[in-house]
Formats: C-alpha cells, sequence, structure tokens
C-alpha cells in the first residue's frame, strides 16, 4: 500500500544562541490513531550535501485502536554541527519509495 503523505515543510533556524537547528514536519495519512510516524537520517546520505534524505517508517503502538484512517504528525529534528552545510531540499522515502519532496527550505532568523 502505497503511503500518502501532505503538507511537508523545512526550516532551518538561525536564531541566537547557537547551535542552529532544522526541522521537517507533515502528515502522513495511517490506518488507526495507534500508528506513529518516525523519521530517521538515511546512512549513508547522498552525494549532495544540500539534500537531507530521510526515511519514513510506521509503528504500530500495542493495544485496540479504532481502525480508522487519521493523520499521524511526523516531525524531525536536528542540532546543525558548527559550519555545516545547509540543507536546500529534503527527500523523503518509505520502503524505498520517494514519499515526499521540499524543495524550499525556509530560514528562520
Amino acid at each position: 500500500m502505497a503511503i500518502q503523505c501532505r503538507d511537508w515543510h523545512a526550516w532551518l533556524n538561525t536564531m541566537p544562541p547557537k547551535p542552529d537547528d532544522f526541522h521537517v514536519a507533515g502528515d502522513v495519512v495511517v490506518g488507526n490513531p495507534g500508528v506513529e510516524a518516525i523519521f530517521t537520517m538515511r546512512e549513508p546520505q547522498g552525494i549532495n550535501p544540500t539534500i537531507l534524505i530521510l526515511d519514513l517508517y510506521l509503528n504500530q503502538k500495542p493495544g485496540n485502536w479504532p481502525q480508522v484512517m487519521t493523520c499521524a504528525p511526523a516531525k524531525f529534528s536536528r542540532v546543525m554541527p558548527p559550519n555545516s552545510t545547509s540543507y536546500q531540499a529534503v527527500e523523503i522515502y518509505s520502503q524505498g519509495q520517494k514519499v515526499g519532496f521540499i524543495d524550499h527550505v525556509s530560514v528562520v532568523s
């Protein structure tokens, strides 16, 4: 089953104090409210250091959940190392398929 995603956005927070932090957020349509969306950074990253590659996993929490389609928030945050390259885009994959692409990263300063 293909994962349905929407409302992806990314931003770099450069407001003082240092260090800067980078965030990605969006919604994933899941089969019940007990499913959580989890991001991990892909290892290794691609050859372009300005594109962040994330893998999206869906984790079913234990318990009985009503079987109703709902949106699960997916969030990723990372403290940026000093003098690191700024991300210009984000690619999001699930089960080897691209499910999201963010081509504009906002900067909050």
